[in-house]
């Protein structure tokens, strides 16, 4: 059942309190290679306390508002919870995360909240990449809770059916529950999969503990679904359901988290846990077992689903009946989750569908081994009659094989055998560790000679990230001694803003005949800081010098994510023909205009700075003036709107001219155009590029 089972990659995020209203989002694992680097985030809660009183009140139900206002606020509080935690580098590793599992099932965002304080009771399945949609609600990118302080329970091997024990507990002196429709509605969610033999349910008797270990002791169950009240207890700091007491004529009957645990984690069976219960998953801030769905999850249950505020019956009836079809299904029960999740969109709609809080310990989300009734299909070569006429050709081929290297030139000689060689990738270093784009960075291999023998010249390269086409550098050492060891430097600046797994080869052209070419590569993570991206003119993105005047093509700097333009003056048709050009003249450089021809004529014209990449956040230009001038820069929009404008005097001597946004304004300029009011000479001496406020794929 599970050969096509999704195949997700790990993004791990644990939030720790810092006291004083201060958090830290630390990045702990992603599908970007290995490093020492720490990518982490501090924030604090972008709501006031009264706001935030208010906003949950109105997530929960518990305060009046319409149907367009939950739906209104869940949003606004999905992407202001996501705006702190996913900032900065955060941000930079989660996207690129994001671009690199799009060849897997998805990224699996696992929220480990542990440490986490009073945040650990924020409704966080309403995150939303403002980007993209509620993270939750896609099976791209399912989110769990993460506990960290476990133990993992085997993973059985069963035939279908799913067998779900069911528990409806309704005590006489709590608010009625009607223990028939809870049945029914339950059996109608799952009729369809019962009748292709896909789940049973299983009903106990009666809502006691003792019922419950008495039935678990006697047959094989795999889920285990309560529905009826649970409540927390602030004095003992104990999550609790009310079960029925055998010896009080059905009256309520108190169980801790963990005294269902106890019964639950008997049976090696159950793997998985639904609470449908107003409050089962309330976490108290300071001890996350305290609650109901941590303590069965510590003791061992790998999944436990529990509900945070009460789910109304329509999208309960959805929710399970997607669940169970999906698990039966075999798919991991965090996608399955995320299938529940639009289930319940689609069938009641509003917001409903971040009810469901999934805590998970199993790795890859796969609960059970479910096998087919059948015999297993075996491939055509396998089967009576091929297997023997496939194992003689194996043979004949290994016979002929062995004969052409007995008699090949030189082979079956007496002459000694040639050294085993090796060349050995020990570790690779970046300096400085979070290069900024546009800084010079240095890349150190350290390479060893492991082999026999001395190693005469072999080539190298390094590559930015893996998916890039070309190398962005190569290189050629002139060999090494036995047991000797080299270091080998490599300049290179990043291009862009985002999270790369470069990779360096050596002996790229396998000129070395080595005995294990699997250690000539190594892939690093490289995580750029946040700074500036500048621009000094003095280097073309392919590492060539700039020292000599030149008119600038299109495209010299896409390398570096943007491009130069001459916006033409419709009322001067003798300079339409206008180009950039980089004008150097003893030390200094400077950027301009002028015709292809003639770097001294029409210099007073517009150049747009058009970023080819992600909208960036701000733009800075200084400029050189001889004498005092006025200079103007415009920024746009990706659609092309006008956005800011900035206007000075410059000179004599240097200034700029800056463009930017910072929380919450938040620009994105596409296009900046920098121009002098009047006829004077346009001279930009370095551009700055102020990183975007999201990255969009590269």
């Amino acid at each position: 059942m599970n050969e096509n089972r999704p195949a997700y990659l790990d993004f791990e995020l644990r939030i720790d309190d810092l006291g004083g209203g201060r958090y830290r989002a630390t990045v702990t694992e992603m599908p970007l290679g290995e490093g020492e680097a720490e990518v982490s985030n501090e924030f604090t809660l972008p709501f006031a306390d009264d706001e935030l009183r208010r906003t949950l009140a109105i997530l929960s139900g518990t305060a009046n508002a319409t149907d367009a206002q939950r739906d209104a606020t869940a949003r606004s509080f999905g992407e202001a919870l996501f705006g702190a935690v996913f900032a900065g580098q955060v941000y930079t590793v989660y996207f690129s995360s994001r671009n690199r599992a799009n060849d897997a099932a998805g990224l699996r965002i696992k929220l480990a909240l542990d440490n986490a304080g009073a945040l650990t009771t924020l409704p966080w399945e309403f995150l939303r990449d403002p980007a993209v949609d509620y993270l939750a609600l896609s099976r791209s990118t399912p989110l769990v809770r993460y506990p960290r302080r476990l133990t993992n329970r085997p993973r059985p091997s069963f035939a279908l059916p799913l067998r779900v024990l069911v528990m409806i507990s309704s005590p006489r002196d709590m608010p009625p529950i009607d223990e028939q429709a809870e049945w029914n509605a339950l059996q109608a969610a799952t009729e369809s999969l019962r009748k292709r033999g896909l789940i049973e349910l299983v009903l106990l008797e009666d809502a006691s503990l003792r019922t419950l270990q008495r039935v678990l002791r006697s047959g094989e169950f795999h889920v285990f679904h309560y529905i009826g009240h649970s409540m927390y207890d602030p004095g003992t700091r104990q999550g609790m359901i009310a079960l029925e007491d055998p010896y009080g004529e059905g009256s309520s009957f108190p169980v801790r988290g963990e005294d269902l645990a106890r019964e639950l984690s008997e049976e090696n069976a159950i793997r998985l846990a639904v609470l449908n219960s107003c409050q089962s998953a309330t976490e108290p801030g300071n001890d996350p077992f305290a609650g109901i769905a941590s303590s069965l999850v510590q003791r061992g249950i790998p999944a436990v689903i529990a509900m945070q505020t009460v789910i109304g019956e329509e999208a309960a009836r959805a929710f399970s009946e997607e669940l169970y079809r999906a698990v039966a299904e075999g798919l991991p029960v965090d996608a399955a989750m995320a299938e529940a999740r639009r289930a319940i969109d689609h069938a009641v709609g509003g917001i409903e569908w971040a009810t469901p809080v999934l805590y998970m310990r199993a790795p890859d989300g796969v609960l059970f081994e479910i096998t087919a009734t059948r015999a297993a299909h075996r491939p055509a070569w396998q089967q009576s009659g091929v297997i023997v006429p496939v194992a003689a050709v194996l043979i004949m081929m290994g016979i002929v094989a062995g004969l052409l290297l007995l008699f090949r030139p030189g082979g079956g000689g007496d002459g000694p055998p040639p050294a085993a060689l090796d060349l050995v990738i020990d570790s690779v270093e970046v300096f400085p560790p979070h290069p900024t784009p546009g800084e010079k960075a240095a890349i150190i291999v350290h390479v060893r000679n492991a082999g026999a023998g001395p190693v005469g010249p072999f080539s190298y390269d390094f590559s930015q990230d893996v998916l890039d086409e070309t190398p962005g550098f190569t290189g050629e050492s002139a060999g090494l001694a036995q047991g000797d060891s080299a270091a080998l430097f490599i300049p290179h600046v990043f291009n862009w803003w985002g999270a790369f797994v470069s990779e360096v080869r050596i002996d790229v052209d396998s000129a070395v005949p080595e005995t294990d070419e699997f250690n000539n590569t190594a892939r690093y993570p490289v995580v750029t800081g946040d700074g500036n991206f500048v621009v000094a003119f003095d280097s073309l993105p392919d590492g060539t010098l700039i020292d000599a005047s030149m008119a600038v093509p299109p495209d010299a700097f896409s390398g570096w994510g943007f491009r130069l333009e001459v916006v033409p003056d419709g009322d001067d048709a003798e300079c339409a023909g206008s180009v950039p050009w980089v004008i150097v003249s003893g030390s200094s450089r400077y950027l301009g205009t002028g015709l292809p021809d003639a770097p001294d004529a029409c210099t007073g014209g517009a150049l747009a700075i058009v970023i080819e990449r992600s909208p960036v956040s701000g733009v800075i230009a200084s400029l050189s003036a001889s004498r005092a001038a006025d200079f103007r820069m415009t920024a746009f929009n990706s659609a092309g709107s006008e956005i800011d404008i900035v206007a000075d005097e410059i000179g004599p001597g240097q200034d700029e001219l800056e463009i930017s946004g910072g929380f919450p304004t938040r620009l994105e300029v596409a296009r900046a155009i920098v121009m002098p009011v009047e006829d004077d000479p346009l001279r930009i001496t370095q551009i700055e590029l102020l990183k975007p406020a999201r990255l969009s794929v590269r």
